[in-house]
C-alpha cells in the first residue's frame, strides 16, 4: 500500500534522494523547506509536493501536517550551525533552536492520527572522540551546538514516546557523501579542485571518519521507517570502517588522476574542540534490520568524479 511521506529538509542533499526513492516506489511525497530556501534544480524531485514552512512556526507546521496527513515523517531539517566552536551559555538561542523545532513537530504530529512513524536523523559525531566503535547505548559526548542538539533530541523523543501514538526512531548517520553533494563539503570540494588542477590544504589528515554513501543512507532510512523497531530506538547507519582524511584524499587523487603534490597537509592544525574521530558500531542495524552499507568508498568516489567530469563537459 502506498505511503504518504513528508520530509523536513526535503530540499537538501539526503532529503532529495529520500524523496526520489519514495516517489519511485509509488508513494505520495511532500517536502518541507524554509520559506526563503532556494531549491537547487537538481534537487527538485519531479512529483514531490513542496511546502514552504518555517519549523519554528507552530501554527504553520500544524496546518501543514493537518493537510498532508502523512503516514511516515522524516525529520532531516536542522537550523543549528555546524560549528566546531565550544558553545557559550550566552548562545542559548542557537543551542535550543533545533530542540524547539523538534518539539513543535512532535506536538503537531500528535494531532495527526494517520502518522505511524517519525524517523529523525542524528550523527555519529554525537559519540565524540573515541577510537572504539561506539554502540547506540554508549554515553554520548557532544562537542558542539549541532551534536548537543541532536543528542538532546534523541533523549526528548525517547522520554515523550509513551505519550505518542506513533513511533519516534532515531537514525545516527555516518558522514554521508555522494553525487550532488554541495562543494562546501570536503569530498566534492577536493574532487573539484583536483579536476581543476588546484592545490588544496587539508588540516588534521589523520582524523578518522565513517563515510556513508547517500544511497546506502537512504536505503537505511527507509528500512528504519518500515521496520518493527519499538519507539525510542536509536540505530547507527554506518559502515563500521574508519577512513583517515589522508586516505580519502589519496582515493580522490587516484580517481581524478591528479598529481599527489596538489594536496598538502599542514602540521599543528588540530584544535581541542574539533572531533577527530567520527565512527559507530553498525551491528544493531545488521541484527535488527538486516541492513548493511554495501557501497565501497572507492566506487562512491569514482561515481562522484564521473558526474563532476560530465558536468564540466556539458
Amino acid at each position: 500500500m502506498p505511503e504518504n511521506v513528508l520530509v523536513t529538509g526535503g530540499g537538501g542533499f539526503i532529503g532529495s534522494y529520500l524523496a526520489a526513492e519514495h516517489i519511485a516506489a509509488g508513494d505520495e511525497v511532500h517536502i518541507l523547506v524554509r520559506p526563503r530556501h532556494q531549491l537547487r534544480p537538481d534537487r527538485l524531485v519531479n512529483g514531490a509536493i513542496v511546502h514552504r514552512v518555517e519549523l519554528s512556526d507552530t501554527i504553520a507546521v500544524e496546518q501543514c501536517l493537518g493537510e498532508v496527513r502523512p503516514t511516515i515523517l522524516y525529520h532531516l531539517g536542522t537550523s543549528t550551525g555546524r560549528t566546531h566552536q565550544t558553545p557559550s551559555p550566552c548562545d542559548w538561542p542557537a543551542l535550543t533552536m533545533d530542540i524547539l523545532n523538534l518539539l513543535t513537530l512532535l506536538s503537531a504530529a500528535s494531532r495527526v492520527d494517520s502518522l505511524r512513524t517519525l524517523v529523525r536523523t542524528g550523527s555519529l559525531a554525537e559519540y565524540g572522540d573515541d577510537p572504539r566503535q561506539q554502540h547506540e547505548d554508549a554515553r554520548e559526548q557532544p562537542h558542539n551546538p549541532y551534536t548537543l542538539a541532536l543528542t538532546a533530541g534523541a533523549h526528548y523523543a525517547a522520554a515523550l514516546q509513551p505519550q505518542l501514538h506513533f513511533r519516534v526512531l532515531t537514525a545516527r548517520l555516518g558522514l554521508t557523501y555522494g553525487v550532488g553533494q554541495s562543494e562546501e563539503f570536503l569530498l566534492p570540494w577536493l574532487i573539484r579542485r583536483c579536476l581543476d588542477g588546484e592545490a588544496s590544504e587539508l588540516r588534521s589528515p589523520e582524523s578518522l571518519r565513517d563515510m556513508l554513501a547517500v544511497k546506502d543512507c537512504v536505503d537505511g532510512l527507509r528500512t528504519v521507517a518500515t521496520s518493527a523497531l519499538p519507539g525510542g530506538t536509536i540505530v547507527n547507519l554506518c559502515t563500521g570502517r574508519l577512513l583517515s582524511v589522508r586516505a580519502m584524499a589519496e582515493t580522490v587523487l587516484a580517481a581524478t588522476s591528479a598529481a599527489p603534490t596538489l594536496v598538502h597537509y599542514p602540521t599543528g592544525s588540530s584544535t581541542p574542540a574539533k572531533i577527530n574521530i567520527v565512527g559507530g558500531d553498525p551491528a544493531r542495524a545488521a541484527q535488527l534490520l538486516g541492513w548493511t552499507a554495501t557501497t565501497i568508498f572507492e566506487e562512491g568516489i569514482r561515481c562522484m568524479v564521473e558526474h563532476m567530469r560530465a558536468q564540466v563537459a556539458a
